[in-house]
């Protein structure tokens, strides 16, 4: 079984700083799947739900060291959410507490 895991390049409190002032502006980064397997699947939550929102990759998947940017540009309510991202082999891999106002122009980095 493989372990893959998220990391955002970033300092490390990133993953667990505190929310900060609710989020009106797009937040921009770059996804980068840095595994052997395609990424079929984006999702995104608030810590306070147990259901993830619409997939962000929507019709495209992320083939194995491929990059794209992605913008959300839907006035995201807060700044921490959970990331899942699913592959085509079936696996997922989940992160809590992101903080996507510090994520913004920053990349994301799923690796095995």
């Amino acid at each position: 079984m493989r372990i893959r895991s998220v990391a955002v390049a970033l300092v490390a409190s990133a993953f667990l700083a505190p929310a900060a002032m609710a989020q009106s502006a797009s937040i921009d980064f770059t996804l980068t799947n840095d595994t052997d397997n395609v990424l079929t699947r984006l999702y995104i939550s608030l810590p306070s739900t147990n259901e993830w929102e619409e997939d962000i990759l929507g019709e495209d998947v992320l083939g194995a060291g491929e990059s794209i940017d992605i913008s959300i540009d839907d006035g995201l309510p807060e700044c921490v959410y959970d990331i899942r991202a699913d592959f085509d082999d079936g696996e997922s891999v989940q992160v809590a507490q992101v903080d996507f106002c510090e994520l913004d122009g920053e990349e994301l980095t799923v690796s095995e």
